[in-house]
């Protein structure tokens, strides 16, 4: 009986903590696009980076497209960090477009810990695996991520509840 309503708290804390982060603190939906013009800051940079090297090979590669998979990659790489979704963006709190919100407790991680060991042995959660990093993908086109993120709740609180099913098959 403990073991059912300690496990229903835990539920409750995964499927309430991000919903109420956003409550607390809105964030606004933009769907502004990471195509937007190159601003005077990001130009400055770019030609401080093609004045190191003056090679030709460089200039071909190093282009304007460079600065879009720059951005590309800033929001792909906030995505995929742990930081962002259990520790509050801590101590990497330098990424512009991200919101620091708490949306999941930090002891959740041992879940998603859990959920990988369940997904290695039943390969049928490997489609939830494969959900988040289409959104992830799709999400990294976006200049500000924070509110458009809520799409990853689901199959990240999904798997949070794997693993901790899975950690307590093992209390008895």
């Amino acid at each position: 009986m403990w073991k059912k309503i300690f496990l229903g708290i835990i539920f409750a804390v995964i499927l309430i903590s991000w919903p109420i982060s956003l409550i607390k603190k809105p964030a606004p939906i933009e769907f502004e696009t990471i195509f937007y013009p190159v601003t005077e800051s990001e130009k400055i940079d770019f030609e401080k980076k093609l004045a190191l090297d003056t090679s030709g090979l460089k200039r071909f590669y190093y282009n304007k497209t460079t600065i879009y998979k720059e951005r590309y990659l800033k929001n792909f790489l906030v995505l995929m960090d742990l930081n962002n979704y259990f520790f509050g963006m801590h101590p990497r709190e330098d990424v512009a477009g991200v919101d620091y919100r708490l949306k999941y407790p930090f002891w959740t991680v041992i879940f998603l810990i859990s959920a990988i060991g369940v997904t290695v042995r039943n390969k049928k959660y490997f489609k939830i695996w494969l959900i988040i990093l289409f959104e992830i993908l799709i999400l990294s086109f976006f200049k500000k991520i924070d509110g458009l993120d809520f799409i990853l709740f689901i199959p990240i609180s999904w798997l949070l509840i794997l693993g901790a099913i899975n950690l307590f098959k093992w209390w008895k």
